[in-house]
């Protein structure tokens, strides 16, 4: 691995320098766009710009793909910051990379919540009186299952890798 490293690193600091630059972008882009929607729906909701009285307010006209982007962009962030800490020996991790599995906790409840919230709030969709129904609802649960499973063992994986490759670091 440590070939590897030393024969492609002007390319690896290259792809960091790409991917750091992307995921900025498509960070700033879902934040920004997130507010822009919020101001926007409530120009339309009340005639006029009106600040909003609470937390729980703006989240709930924020629509769910803005969290996404977000998300993409942070874990674009994070893997740069990862390769970064794999190819450079003075690199400590940046604070993305140190709290990565509290990002992948986090996506994974919020996977649950909105799936949570989307069931509850579209009427009739729970019915359970056809075959469709029922296979809707069972598609559903397996894939937002794998999905959070998915995204629990990445962060465990990401928390229990870290103090590895710095010990590693240090032995050599």
């Amino acid at each position: 691995m440590n070939t590897f490293i030393e024969k492609n690193r002007r390319l690896l600091h290259f792809y960091c320098e790409i991917l750091r630059t992307i995921g900025s972008l498509i960070f700033i882009l879902g934040l920004v766009g997130g507010f822009a929607f919020i101001i926007f729906k409530l120009v339309i909701k009340f005639g006029y710009w009106h600040a909003p009285k609470s937390y729980e307010m703006v989240i709930s006209l924020m629509p769910l793909g803005v969290f996404n982007i977000i998300f993409y962009g942070l874990a674009i962030l994070g893997f740069v910051q990862f390769i970064r800490y794999l190819v450079e020996e003075d690199y400590q991790p940046g604070w993305i990379l140190r709290h990565g599995n509290i990002f992948f906790y986090l996506y994974a409840l919020f996977i649950i919540l909105s799936v949570v919230r989307a069931y509850t709030t579209i009427p009739g969709i729970l019915s359970l009186s056809s075959y469709t129904g029922v296979f809707t609802i069972l598609m559903t649960f397996f894939s937002i299952t794998v999905r959070v499973l998915i995204l629990v063992g990445l962060g465990q994986i990401l928390r229990r890798i870290l103090p590895v490759i710095e010990e590693s670091k240090t032995l050599v």
